[in-house]
């Protein structure tokens, strides 16, 4: 098995030793202020410089995650934790934001926000392991917050628009 479906199973920790149980009950100021969860909530297949410890995901990992879908439950907890966080929720596969779109409610949609990186990482995750419609849902729903509220950056929504491509 391997490490990213261990850890999302419980079956051991991060290279932190924290646990995926740990991890899901994080209160709003440490999704804010910690910056080494997302990458192991939410692995990709590229490395990043904020955490060289986390894991990145194989093919291997992506059919594990297509075939099981307890995997997939355990990777949409994580994004429902996310999405509660940045004032959105998930009815099944559609997302849509809580409360009206403004940079004061949602911090993502500033001109420029840390959360933006993560809202990539989480589409691109969401797309590689097993849950590509929900990808494309969440990728529309910040595309069109960005649209409407006209402070996210050009190249920004590029990148949660490529964060589809496989």
């Amino acid at each position: 098995m391997s490490e990213i479906a261990a850890f999302m199973l419980g079956e051991c920790p991060d290279k932190w030793g924290r646990s995926i149980e740990h991890l899901l009950a994080l209160e709003p100021f440490w999704l804010e202020h910690d910056h080494k969860y997302i990458q192991v909530l939410f692995p990709i297949d590229e490395g990043t410089k904020f955490n060289r410890h986390a894991p990145l995901v194989t093919q291997a990992d992506r059919e594990m995650f297509a075939n099981d879908a307890a995997l997939r439950a355990v990777h949409l907890q994580a994004l429902d934790l996310m999405l509660d966080f940045w004032g959105m929720t998930r009815d099944r596969e559609t997302i849509s934001a809580v409360l009206p779109l403004a940079p004061a409610t949602h911090v993502w949609l500033k001109v420029h926000d840390h959360n933006q990186l993560r809202l990539t990482r989480v589409i691109r995750s969401l797309a590689l392991l097993g849950n590509p419609v929900i990808a494309a849902s969440l990728s529309e729903c910040v595309l069109e917050a960005a649209a409407q509220v006209g402070s996210v950056s050009e190249k920004t929504r590029y990148h949660w628009q490529q964060a589809l491509v496989i």
